[in-house]
């Protein structure tokens, strides 16, 4: 489940790291608070034919992204922020050169989820924390019924060195109305000056550089893939687990006021795939596949 891995641990470590900016003090302004925060992102990213390691054919992958805050973040009990997330995702599989037999078709995957992250800030204390919890649907919805729903939670606990570094620690609690597993997450943020910045939030390394207010260029890693219920052709459940992780370098581009241009190229490497049953029992298919290329562009919208 590397997508909700990446999504938990973004979102509390993520919110949680630019809460230790100076300017996160209870009182202030939400957008001092969560200063690099996007309000909205939508990008398409396409992942190019990797070959099956052990069969016959390969695997291309396009996707659709779309993130969105559902308000500003919302301040109670004086120093607790609630930031409400809807997000979808469309995934299409196109399988190629493959067998007669092949147990997988060509599938449109979609999933739908509502998310609500919370940060706890400490006027008086360099310490803070954070909160996930995800409930999100994900299927080719041919027949929507419980094996399709999902729920997850986060947390995690950071400390604000300097103004310049925080470090941060949590773990993510997956599927726990069903096949549970729990991934823990060491995250750091360091401001090493003006223009270039550093982190590691959970599998996700990143660095930035800002030569001014108009352009932005990074090198990142990011799990990608998911996990998806499907009917088959007997009507019964199945699950689809697609496995990768996507290193490349990223351009971004101000447009007009707080509307960004995003760009990147890179490779996917550690990829796979499994087909079971619902339960994981029966597994059907279990196939590692060969380092690709892909190309992602998109658009975000800088809070506020």
């Amino acid at each position: 489940m590397p997508t909700k891995l990446t999504l938990a641990v973004w979102m509390t470590c993520l919110a949680a790291a630019n809460a230790g900016e100076p300017a996160a003090v209870p009182d202030a302004p939400a957008q001092e608070k969560l200063p690099n925060m996007d309000v909205s992102m939508g990008f398409l990213t396409y992942s190019d034919a990797m070959d099956f390691d052990d069969l016959h054919g390969s695997l291309s992958v396009a996707e659709f992204d779309f993130i969105s805050l559902l308000s500003r973040p919302i301040t109670v009990a004086g120093d607790i922020m609630l930031v409400p997330l809807v997000q979808y995702g469309w995934t299409g599989l196109d399988f190629d050169d493959v067998n007669p037999g092949f147990p997988i078709d060509d599938e449109d995957l979609h999933s739908a989820s509502l998310h609500l992250a919370a940060v706890k800030l400490n006027r008086d204390s360099p310490w803070f924390y954070g909160g996930w919890a995800r409930a999100e649907i994900a299927s080719d919805f041919q027949h929507i019924n419980g094996d399709d729903i999902t729920f997850d939670i986060a947390g995690g606990v950071g400390y604000r060195f300097s103004e310049n570094f925080t470090l941060a620690a949590g773990a993510a609690v997956l599927n726990f109305n069903g096949d549970t597993w729990i991934c823990p997450g060491i995250n750091f943020d360091w401001v090493v000056g003006d223009q270039v910045r550093i982190g590691l939030y959970g599998p996700m390394p990143l660095a930035t550089y800002t030569p001014n207010e108009d352009w932005a260029f990074s090198l990142r890693g990011f799990p990608g893939g998911g996990v998806w219920n499907i009917t088959d052709d007997n009507g019964d459940s199945k699950s689809i687990n697609l496995t990768s992780y996507q290193v490349g370098a990223f351009v971004g581009r101000r447009l007009t006021g707080k509307l960004w241009l995003n760009a990147g190229v890179g490779m996917t490497i550690f990829n796979g795939i499994e087909y079971s049953d619902q339960d994981g029992d029966d597994e059907i298919l279990d196939e590692d596949m060969e380092s690709g290329l892909f190309g992602q562009i998109g658009l975000s919208l800088k809070a506020w």
